[in-house]
């Protein structure tokens, strides 16, 4: 993979993942209701800010300890 590649598949990985991830935990927490959009939405903010990072330094991390364990 090209670097262009990687960068688009963690952005879009992290994009995909927070939404869905920051949808259900608001259906759970707050449910269908009046706040469920604006709740959403800023759980969504939260959790792309976290996951993006972590989709660029995590695969070569796990990588590193998958090649050590030989799996």
């Amino acid at each position: 993979m090209s670097i262009r590649q990687i960068l688009f598949f963690g952005f879009f990985m992290s994009v995909i993942m927070s939404m869905c991830m920051a949808f259900f935990m608001t259906a759970i927490n707050v449910g269908f209701g009046d706040i469920f959009l604006h709740a959403w939405l800023a759980g969504w903010g939260v959790g792309f800010v976290v996951s993006l990072p972590l989709s660029f330094f995590l695969p070569p991390f796990l990588q590193k300890v998958m090649k050590r364990l030989n799996i």
